[in-house]
């Protein structure tokens, strides 16, 4: 399979907005506030915040932030959460550092999924929610090789489709449900992008542990939220946060981000950014991006991976012309997606796309076989 890289059209645009996601402005006064101030409201002893675990008071300013950020409340949360965790723990009179802004990308405050120890067949009535967190694999007794797929927001009908196709080229597939078994809800309270690459190492252990499954040929894919997933998977550094002994052969992001920063209202300069892929990473990737996202952006993968090519990484990627983000989503077709700075995005299903992009997919798994 050879590299297919974007136009030289294409990919001189996509470098002119990437020099305009500098990082310019600290988190405003006031986000920093209203988190200090919403977990204070969540503690009204505030000696109780005070004497818990460094991990709990950890996780309740995490979710406190997530989920403002969920109800846009907050433009920038990655640079206001761990201002407002130092405010607290002074107030606290706590001393010593925080969050180091480097394990930012790392952060987690969910408790791990478990999963379906029963392998499942995956039939023509198969329903569609059934597929979470269990493994289903073609006929015989294996060792199959495995690809966990991590979804965007909910188990939908296009993970069938993609499961479907994985098991006829002879995969087992563990499709995992990051949102479902915790409560989250899109717009409402969301997870961190690292919860969703922390359940793939959670799915990987429990793929090892099955007997009918190839421990040496376990891949990743994943969309949107997954797809941000499959880039942190490519560096050890996620291995050594969450303590896994094992990593993915390979993985393969689909409109996923290189980069998270959260635009200020009014389209000011970015906020805080915050890395999904890096230079450290040692796996193969294939990157799928779609020119016309706004939601996860092309060009915050570029000159990164530019570099990453240079200097002999096994990364790979390639740019749909014309396309939005979620292009496999049929059962999303219409929605229109809108940032913090009122730019608005028609999600806009493409049936030869899908078809693509996973033959793209598969035959990149087959390459590490």
């Amino acid at each position: 399979m050879t590299t297919t890289t974007p136009s030289r059209l294409l990919a001189s645009l996509l470098l002119a907005l990437a020099s305009l996601l500098a990082p310019a402005y600290a988190a405003s006064e006031a986000e920093v506030r209203l988190i200090y101030d919403t977990v204070r409201s969540k503690f009204p002893d505030f000696k109780v915040y005070c004497t818990i675990s460094e991990a709990e008071r950890r996780q309740a300013a995490v979710q406190v932030t997530m989920e403002l950020a969920s109800s846009r409340k907050l433009t920038d949360p990655y640079g206001a959460g761990p201002l407002a965790g130092a405010m607290l723990r002074r107030a606290c009179g706590i001393d010593g550092p925080g969050i180091d802004p480097a394990k930012m990308r790392w952060l987690v405050s969910a408790k791990p999924l478990s999963f379906d120890p029963e392998r499942g067949t995956l039939g023509t009535f198969t329903r569609v929610q059934s597929l979470a967190n269990k493994v289903y694999a073609p006929e015989g007794n294996g060792p199959f090789p495995a690809v966990v797929i991590s979804q965007t927001k909910g188990v939908s009908e296009h993970l069938r489709v993609h499961a479907k196709a994985l098991i006829e080229s002879g995969f087992a597939v563990l499709v995992v449900d990051t949102f479902g078994p915790r409560g989250y809800k899109t717009g409402v309270s969301e997870p961190l992008p690292a919860e969703f690459a922390r359940d793939a190492y959670d799915a990987l252990a429990h793929l090892l542990s099955l007997p009918y499954i190839d421990s040496k040929r376990i891949f990743q894919t994943g969309y949107s939220y997954g797809g941000m997933a499959a880039a942190l998977l490519a560096s050890p550094e996620g291995a050594q946060e969450f303590k896994s002994a094992a990593r993915f052969r390979a993985t393969v992001a689909n409109y996923g981000s290189c980069t998270i920063a959260t635009p200020y209202a009014g389209g000011q300069a970015q906020a805080t950014y915050m890395p999904m892929l890096s230079a450290d990473s040692d796996r193969p990737i294939l990157l799928l991006m779609a020119e016309l996202d706004i939601e996860t952006p092309p060009a915050t993968c570029f000159p990164l991976l530019d570099q990453m090519k240079a200097d002999g990484k096994d990364v790979h990627w390639h740019i749909y012309p014309g396309t939005t983000h979620g292009w496999d989503k049929a059962e999303n077709n219409g929605f229109v997606y809108r940032t913090n700075s009122g730019q608005t995005m028609t999600y806009r299903y493409d049936a030869g796309i899908t078809k693509d992009a996973t033959e793209r997919m598969i035959a990149f798994f087959n390459r590490y076989r």
